[in-house]
């Protein structure tokens, strides 16, 4: 090769050194996000709580490696064209940071008046591992169950917490592990004032498409039974978180499926969904009582984060709470 040659190689190899030192760190800023991790805890909870979401930085996380990877990352959420939002009636299976205001009201049966719940839904992620669920009915209307069953009775319900687990996730798929602690906050007139536990896992699937599974399997304890309040919670006996039972313990288990018929693109009702969850609690002490019903429902965006959610709840087995229950619920992603 001529001198010129080599010349010309050490010119052009020196010019793309030069080139993309100098340009690199804007090149970087734009293509390449700052994943580091929060240098101290308050940091990384502050950044998973309210900080903003990059999906740029969003990983696959492992069944293998739960016990040493995504501790010291904050909260991400996934850009996919089928969002990972709760539905109405049905099992989460993955990690969201939302805020859900839910209203119902059940027509109830010739033993049982009209009932009627107002709750708030929050969801805390501390990092990509752990999140806390909050689930507060702050107004419910409930028949008496001291009295008879024309009269109603009007006060707060349980409150629920729940630790987060996220066991593992990927694009088509996440798993996660709960335990739904409910205290014992709200009025025993309502069915409420109980203490339980309901450990369980739960499921979100892409399986193809736009169709999505979810779902999870579970046993609901309660742990405050006395005399004097097991006939009491026994005559709403339905009123648990997720409707399981209060007065005695079960294994409860919950199925969804649902289908995108749009996307984010849509000029309207973006990420429209169709949905239909369904829920069996069935007694596994002291008894064979179950309870089962199937609930149809939709979901849609309505701008800036926001989503409008609705469900028709019809109960088909077991010692009927109501004879249908129209559920609305409204979301605010943050």
């Amino acid at each position: 090769m001529k001198d010129s040659s080599v010349e010309k190689l050490y010119l052009l190899a020196t010019f793309l050194l030069m080139f993309c030192t100098y340009t690199y760190p804007a090149w970087s800023a734009v293509r390449l996000p700052d994943c580091r991790p929060p240098e101290t805890r308050s940091e990384l909870w502050w950044e998973s709580l309210v900080g903003p979401l990059d999906t740029d930085c969003w990983r696959p996380l492992s069944f293998s490696d739960f016990l040493s990877d995504g501790w010291e990352s904050p909260y991400d959420s996934i850009s996919h064209h089928t969002p990972r939002q709760t539905w109405i009636n049905s099992a989460d299976g993955a990690f969201y940071r939302l805020a859900v205001l839910s209203g119902s009201w059940a027509q109830g049966t010739p033993e049982v008046a009209d009932t009627a719940n107002g709750s708030v839904f929050l969801f805390t992620p501390l990092n990509r591992r752990f999140e806390i669920g909050w689930f507060l009915p702050f107004s419910v209307i409930a028949p008496d169950a001291l009295s008879p069953t024309s009269v109603t009775f009007r006060g707060t319900g349980d409150l629920t917490l729940a630790p987060r687990f996220l066991l593992a996730e990927d694009k088509e798929y996440s798993f996660t592990a709960n335990c739904y602690i409910r205290c014992p906050t709200g009025s025993v007139l309502t069915g409420n004032g109980v203490t339980s536990l309901s450990p369980d896992v739960e499921f979100w699937l892409n399986p193809t498409g736009k169709w999505i599974l979810r779902g999870g399997v579970g046993v609901t304890v309660p742990t405050n039974l006395t005399a004097v309040s097991a006939p009491l919670l026994e005559a709403n006996p339905w009123t648990g978180f997720n409707l399981s039972p209060s007065a005695f313990s079960s294994f409860d288990a919950r199925v969804a499926s649902g289908f995108y018929l749009t996307d984010d693109k849509a000029s309207v009702f973006k990420h429209l969904c169709g949905t239909v969850s369904t829920n069996l609690h069935t007694q596994i002490n002291g008894g064979n009582a179950t309870y089962f019903s199937i609930t149809p429902g939709m979901r849609t965006g309505v701008g800036r984060d926001w989503y409008l959610l609705a469900g028709f709840e019809v109960p088909l087995v077991g010692p009927l709470p109501f004879s249908n229950q129209a559920i609305v619920q409204l979301i605010k992603n943050f």
